[in-house]
């Protein structure tokens, strides 16, 4: 190298020796693993219907990050002689965690992209109406590293109680992404993410008592085994796809800012000395 040729030849060479003993990056993401801690009801019988269903699955995984989905359905149905307003709640709790891998003193940083895909939707079934919620989705993190931005999305809603004659449909498609950032020990390192949100839909009684709402749903890339319930039929209104509708969870490898390393630093020192010396020699 030119910068070599004028410095001393023992700062040259000791440079060299600190810079070429860097380390290659090394970092990998393991062992995906979720835990899926949802409301679960059904109930098909008598005057009212209601269902809160959820399940997940890893969709890949490779040294490089994973990605997941999971599935929702939330429905209420009031209809027939015996009945009153019927609301299903749900609690959406899914748990994520992976191991990070990266050699001891190295900054690492993991991609992760959130989408939460899907409609609220409502038939108009009866003299009733009806009225859907989706909470707003709260990301939590702990374990190794530092959550850097946010991913949580807000809340949304529908209902036709001004309007209980129209079977409106509100789809939706919700993004964030952030990141997480750490420094590697040359061991493995548990990062968790826990994912939350409420819903509910209910079916609500005419004003006149005629005990008939219509049906609601949250259609969240599953459909319910309700029967005569079609608010959450696939494609059903949009022509939704069950494997497009869900929450998407995406881990991936990231590009950290890199950081002046010590023996880095030492070696241009080194050099800069060197042709200083070499200079004053001249």
């Amino acid at each position: 190298m030119a910068i070599c040729r004028s410095a001393s030849r023992w700062a040259c060479s000791l440079a060299v020796l600190l810079l070429g003993g860097t380390p290659a990056l090394a970092l990998t993401i393991s062992n995906p693993s979720f835990v899926e801690a949802s409301t679960s009801a059904f109930d098909d019988t008598g005057p009212t219907g209601s269902v809160a269903e959820s399940g997940a699955g890893l969709l890949a995984s490779d040294p490089s990050g994973f990605s997941l989905r999971y599935e929702a359905v939330v429905g209420a149905d009031l209809g027939g002689a015996g009945g009153s307003d019927v609301t299903q709640s749900f609690t959406g709790s899914l748990s994520v965690s992976f191991e990070v891998t990266e050699l001891a003193g190295v900054s690492w940083q993991v991609n992760i992209d959130v989408l939460r895909a899907g409609a609220l939707s409502i038939v108009d079934d009866g003299s009733g109406s009806a009225l859907v919620v989706l909470g707003a989705l709260s990301v939590a993190h702990s374990g190794a590293g530092t959550l850097l931005g946010s991913i949580d999305l807000a809340a949304l809603s529908l209902g036709n109680l001004s309007t209980p004659n129209q079977s409106p449909d509100l789809p939706f498609s919700q993004a964030g992404a952030a990141a997480i950032a750490g420094v590697g020990t040359g061991g493995v390192q548990l990062v968790t993410l826990v994912l939350s949100f409420s819903a509910s839909a209910a079916s609500l009684d005419a004003p006149a008592g005629l005990v008939h709402g219509d049906e609601a749903a949250l259609r969240m890339g599953r459909d319910s085994a309700l029967s005569s319930f079609t608010a959450d039929d696939y494609p059903g209104a949009g022509g939704r796809s069950l494997a497009a509708d869900g929450l998407f969870v995406t881990a991936s490898l990231g590009v950290p800012v890199p950081e002046p390393r010590a023996d880095a630093l030492l070696a241009l020192g080194l050099i800069a000395l060197g042709w200083f010396d070499r200079s004053q020699r001249r």
